[in-house]
């Protein structure tokens, strides 16, 4: 029976960086992949192929709202097949480099179905083998719908729809997280007539206001109701779906159309491990782990989107190299173990038109937790380069510590707001203040430069002595 110190299972960002960290370091490691692909989630039906396809719904969009620049276009056709086989394409690409770097690392990689047999073994194609730790980053599964559907009812998840051979006529897009938001808007602007809702009103643990201003947005391409609650979903008459809805005001609203795209989250996917095996129980939809990434088994940990946490690729990376660093660690006999590193503020991107992208707290956290703050807003319809641009919706958010001036937090509804949100990402990092945001000189004229304005106001308002 062969013995490692390391089993990963799971070989997508989290497990890759976290057998590489473990082999660099001098570990046996073995990894296991399960998936009918090597890749990974972002790269096989995650981030890469459905920003290549919001890259052209969104430049449909550009052509047919080009009058106001003086551009005269006919209504330009959309090449469906072309649009899917570039996806596809894009995706092999980013796909067989990120194989090249899995295979070249140096671990042995096995692919297959593992499962627990007791807390230090597994089992593999009738294999036992015995592993000193484990990390587990056998990443994530769609939410199910909790209400009845029933049997022949068109329901879809995202990893159906890069399957697609044609645009479809109407669909019931369930779910106003980062997957539907940005669902809804591909398939409104490449032609399908939309329905998206939500149990909750849009960005409502976010920002409530830009949750508005999104929906407003939206709502010039497609139905939005937010909030409704989905009371089932049953079959169409003619095949299709009929999704029945309670609004906010007890009135009923029943839509049919061609499916019905669950997009209701994601949650940690550990189907066939035999976690009872190994002494693990989940806690509801996860395995419950501390910061250090430590089941209650303390040689079990878990990293990426199989924490059920924060589904965001880098943050994948820097948990994969943490746990397999805490699990080199506890084989040494080391007592500490390292923590996620505190200078780093969470953060989020939704890749809609206009974005959002979040970093640090929002007012709604600060308010609950009596935490003392001061904001500024900057509407880009009113900014100089977003008149230029002609931005009809979006503004930005800044939030500030009102005693030393230090940056909070900040939210950014607007154009390139995935981009610009790593400029306050930067300040929070190093502790930075409004103050400092205005020591150094800001291009004109730039979208970044609402930053100069929203951190002016704050500095008259903050602690002008630390400046």
């Amino acid at each position: 029976m062969k013995t490692y110190d390391l089993i990963v299972l799971g070989v997508g960002s989290a497990g890759s960086r976290a057998a590489a960290t473990a082999h660099q370091a001098g570990k046996s490691v073995l990894a296991i992949d399960a998936g009918e692909r090597l890749g990974g989630l972002c790269i096989l039906r995650g981030c890469m192929p459905t920003k290549t396809l919001l890259e052209t719904a969104h430049r449909l969009h550009e052509i047919r709202t080009a009058a106001p620049f003086g551009i005269h276009a006919s209504e330009p056709s959309l090449d469906f097949r072309a649009m899917m086989d570039r996806m596809r394409s894009l995706v092999e690409r980013f796909r067989n480099a990120k194989v090249g770097s899995i295979e070249g690392a140096g671990y042995e990689l096995r692919r297959g179905s593992p499962r627990f047999v007791d807390p230090h073994h597994i089992e593999l194609d009738g294999e036992k083998i015995e592993g000193k730790t484990f990390v587990l980053c056998t990443g994530s599964k769609v939410r199910p719908i909790p209400v009845p559907v029933e049997e022949g009812a068109e329901v879809r998840t995202s990893d159906d729809l890069f399957e697609l051979q044609e645009v479809p006529g109407r669909v019931v897009v369930l779910g106003a997280g980062a997957v539907g938001l940005e669902f809804a808007q591909w398939l409104a602007r490449i032609g399908t007539r939309v329905l998206l809702g939500n149990r909750s009103p849009l960005l409502r643990r976010k920002d409530p206001e830009m949750g508005e201003e999104l929906r407003d947005a939206l709502g010039e391409e497609m139905e939005v109701l937010a909030p409704a609650r989905i009371e089932e979903i049953l079959k169409g008459e003619e095949g299709g779906a009929r999704v029945r809805f309670e609004l906010h005001d007890g009135s009923e609203r029943v839509v049919d159309c061609d499916f019905v795209l669950d997009a209701l989250g994601r949650i940690p996917n550990f189907d066939g491990l035999e976690l009872e095996a190994a002494g693990l129980s989940l806690k509801g939809e996860r395995l419950a782990c501390n910061s250090y990434l430590q089941t209650e088994v303390p040689h079990i940990f878990v990293a990426g989107d199989t924490t059920g946490s924060r589904l965001i690729l880098h943050e994948a990376n820097l948990e994969g190299q943490r746990a397999a660093r805490n699990a080199m660690r506890l084989i040494e006999g080391e007592h500490s173990l390292e923590g996620p590193d505190p200078r780093v503020p969470p953060f989020d991107v939704i890749f809609t038109d206009p974005p959002f992208a979040s970093v640090g707290r929002n007012w709604i956290d600060l308010d609950r937790e009596g935490v003392p703050y001061r904001e500024a807003t900057k509407f880009f319809p009113k900014q100089g380069r977003g008149i230029c641009m002609g931005v009809r919706h979006g503004f930005m958010r800044l939030l500030a510590a009102p005693d030393t001036g230090k940056v909070l937090g900040c939210q950014i509804l607007g154009p390139r707001g995935d981009d610009l949100i790593h400029v306050p990402m930067a300040v929070l990092a190093m502790g930075g203040t409004v103050h400092e945001m205005l020591r150094f000189p800001w291009y004109h004229p730039t979208l970044s430069e609402s930053f100069i304005e929203v951190a002016r106001e704050l500095s008259n308002q903050c602690g002008r002595e630390h400046a």
